[in-house]
């Protein structure tokens, strides 16, 4: 059953919404163990999760979306994730989806939204050497292997960042759109954490894409796409590369939370061999409370950065390269955070806290999991921000560098 779209429902806040995904939470730890067997988000979970409504929160409201400013779908993602880390996880990247559909060719949108406003759409942004397209008639010959499509299984359709090459000149950037059945899944993904989120490949062989199912990545990465003529709302006005980390970089700070909960409600009545009560010991409660301070701190970055980008967008400001690096260097440090907090407790829970049985366990695996997101490693990020603070910082865009990546690979 679809949800609501009426306006009521189209008024919904981003606490309803996250109200739903607590409501959704138990059913969704009850097969954690089926997620991470299967290594995909079961069907009902999936069901549950679209007829809540939730991955709409930032799509656009004349396709039945709730168009909520950016950072709705992360908030979602990040309470779904403290129940099953994959399942925050998928919620994260196809919530985004519903959001950067909005900025791209309007006839792209009708067509995958106007008969089913549940249909969900995959990604992925980096590909195999090799992969790409070229101009065919009034469209693109695409074809290659792209990587790690998070929950691509439950998808109707997949976009895919594509270099187009135009003779021996530097490629253009572009995502494409594809329907399900031109394109096949290669099951790949075996991974310790975030397991259940069936970040499968992609594989595209010579299909040909209308022209109308792509769009520049040069527009989608600013306030002007060419959504806009349909969607002028706000949220559509920031740049889609750009500030994508926090999609990814949330849920994992969900699972964070989660190892830290699971701790808690772990050792609260746990006694040592002498009978002692473990939640008595001083270095359990400082282990607690400083991983506690880490994931409300990590939060308080990332809430300040939504203020900052929904002022920007409110006053039609087109964010400048120290903003967006600054955005990269706090998503990473999040993430980094995250990381700190769920290892500090794991580390204290001895053998038991590695076990499969323990949903800390899991908890802290995907957290680990999901930091290793390109979006999400302070090496690179960090790297980033160091070079601008000593004025080394280049003027290439990050999309340039994909694009002179995407040539020396072709």
């Amino acid at each position: 059953m679809a949800p609501d779209t009426s306006q009521q429902e189209r008024a919904l806040t981003t606490e309803n919404l996250v109200a739903r995904a607590t409501a959704l939470g138990p059913s969704l730890f009850a097969r954690r163990d089926e997620t991470e067997k299967n290594r995909q988000v079961p069907k009902e979970s999936i069901a549950e999760i679209v007829e809540s409504g939730v991955l709409r929160a930032c799509m656009p409201s004349r396709f039945g979306g709730h168009e909520l400013p950016f950072g709705a779908h992360t908030d979602v993602a990040m309470e779904l994730a403290r129940y099953c880390g994959s399942t925050g996880w998928v919620s994260g990247i196809i919530g985004s989806h519903n959001w950067w559909l909005g900025k791209y060719n309007p006839d792209a949108q009708h067509e995958v939204w106007q008969g089913d406003p549940d249909a969900l759409v995959g990604a992925a942004f980096a590909s195999a050497k090799g992969s790409g397209g070229k101009p065919k008639d009034n469209g693109f010959v695409v074809s290659g292997t792209w990587l790690y499509c998070s929950g691509i299984d439950h998808c109707d359709w997949v976009s895919l960042m594509t270099p187009i090459f135009y003779g021996d000149g530097p490629p253009d950037m572009v995502m494409v759109l594809l329907k399900k059945g031109e394109y096949a899944i290669d099951d790949v993904w075996f991974s310790p954490g975030m397991r259940g989120t069936g970040s499968n490949n992609v594989i595209v062989d010579n299909v040909f894409v209308p022209a109308h199912r792509v769009t520049r990545m040069a527009e989608l990465n600013t306030k002007d796409s060419p959504g806009r003529v349909l969607n002028p709302s706000n949220v559509y006005k920031l740049p889609m590369l750009d500030v994508f980390g926090y999609s990814v970089a949330m849920p994992t700070l969900g699972c964070a939370r989660s190892t830290l909960d699971h701790f808690v409600n772990g050792m609260r009545d746990r006694v040592a061999l002498d009978n002692s009560s473990v939640a008595q010991f001083q270095s359990l409660q400082l282990r607690a409370a400083e991983s506690s301070v880490e994931i409300d701190a990590a939060e308080a970055i990332y809430r300040r950065d939504l203020q900052h980008m929904w002022q920007a967008a409110d006053d039609d400001h087109d964010l400048k390269q120290e903003e967006l690096l600054r955005f990269k260097r706090n998503c990473a440090y999040v993430t980094t955070l995250a990381k700190r907090a769920a290892t500090r407790v794991i580390e204290a829970m001895g053998a038991g806290g590695m076990s499969d049985s323990n949903p800390a366990h899991t908890s802290f695996s995907d957290t680990l999991a999901g930091g290793a997101h390109r979006a999400l490693q302070w090496d690179i990020n960090g790297t980033f921000w160091g070079k601008q603070l000593f004025g080394l910082m280049d003027n290439k865009s990050d999309l340039e560098r994909r694009t002179d990546a995407a040539k020396d690979r072709k």
